[in-house]
């Protein structure tokens, strides 16, 4: 977390506050927090509601930021088209009044003579090829997505881990679990897996911010979960105290309430590590994205029968890749590679939970 800063000098302290601008790290129309009030002053207004600053808890929008926030100028829907396909930015344009074309043409420096081709450019349609406005989830994921790609220079490590035994180990459990009402699946074994190889891995459970490292005393495990045309990731918190009867029911329990919709926002909020698993689609690499401001994300692939040497014969083994994306500012290739290893460790003998 950043330094406090410097107590205000009694000539600033004494100035108004400036109303706050547009909020300058979010795209225009991304999903965003608010309470319903602000929600509906901001329709009145005519704001957007992803351009305003919140206050409120975790970046949540409140009635006064609506109420305090100037809005940037007007913009014709030419305008916005065009400003869109040139990249231009308006809420940075001088402009008294609606932001016209013209003034677009001009920023982005294009001549008289090429503006009709711009123009062109910018109203050309097809029929059958009609820009669809995403929901709010996708442009909240857009949003994040973009920012961790920017934000962390991430290198993914992937390699293969036996996992005979960790199938071996949910067969002896899942009917007595089943009985208790509880459905144990090979997610579940992983992420207790994973939160002991964090607990040993300090640097691995944090995040990163302002030059500063802050490590994690708990490891709150999220699991990417699919809703919709979207995934939302949900966190079990102290996920290194729980037993794996109760990691399996409480997944289950944030699964469901994803499906629908019952998530509170202490459920998404707080995660130190994430796990996403394309293994039942047949996937056997791939490199997730790191959900900031965590430092690093599991990939889990899929689980295939391969032919192996051991003890000088070809055998025949359950093979799993795991890749791992890491933030490279923090976790070199050294750390990475003996993280992973250790979980390939206690996959492979996973009675080493016990000890």
């Amino acid at each position: 977390p950043a330094a406090p800063a410097a107590a205000p000098s009694a000539a600033s302290a004494a100035a108004p506050a400036a109303a706050p601008t547009a909020h300058a790290d979010r795209p225009a129309g991304a999903y965003v927090l608010a309470t319903p009030y602000a929600k509906k002053l901001a329709k009145e207004k005519g704001y957007d509601l992803s351009q305003i600053p919140g206050t409120g808890p975790n970046g949540t929008v409140v009635a006064k930021d609506v109420e305090n926030f100037v809005a940037g100028p007007k913009t014709s829907p030419m305008a916005a088209k065009l400003a869109a396909e040139l990249g231009v930015d308006v809420s940075k344009l001088d402009v008294q009044g609606r932001v016209m074309k013209a003034d677009v043409l001009a920023a982005a420096g294009v001549g008289a003579a090429a503006a009709p081709a711009a123009e062109a450019a910018a109203a050309v349609e097809s029929n059958d090829e009609k820009p669809v406005k995403v929901n709010p989830l996708r442009r909240s994921i857009a949003a994040n997505m973009t920012n961790s790609w920017h934000t962390s220079p991430r290198v993914t490590y992937t390699r293969p881990v036996e996992v005979t035994a960790m199938k071996d180990l949910r067969a002896k459990l899942k009917d007595g679990l089943k009985e208790q009402g509880i459905k144990l699946t090979y997610n579940h074994i992983l992420m207790k897996v994973v939160a002991k190889a964090l607990t040993e891995f300090p640097d691995v459970n944090a995040s990163f911010a302002d030059n500063m490292l802050t490590r994690h005393k708990h490891v709150n495990m999220g699991l990417a979960v699919a809703k919709g045309d979207g995934l939302i990731v949900p966190n079990v918190k102290n996920c290194e105290e729980k037993s794996l009867a109760q990691i399996a029911q409480e997944t289950e329990a944030l699964i469901e309430a994803t499906r629908t919709g019952k998530l509170g926002m202490e459920d998404m909020t707080g995660g130190t590590f994430t796990i996403s698993s394309l293994g039942p689609y047949g996937i056997t690499s791939f490199s997730p994205i790191i959900n900031q401001p965590e430092l690093a994300i599991l990939g889990v692939c899929d689980m295939v029968d391969t032919p192996v040497v051991r003890n000088g014969e070809i055998v025949i083994r359950t093979m799993m890749n795991l890749s791992l994306t890491a933030d490279h500012r923090v976790i070199d290739g050294v750390m990475a590679s003996k993280f992973l290893k250790r979980i390939a460790e206690l996959l492979e003998n996973p009675y080493m939970l016990l000890v």
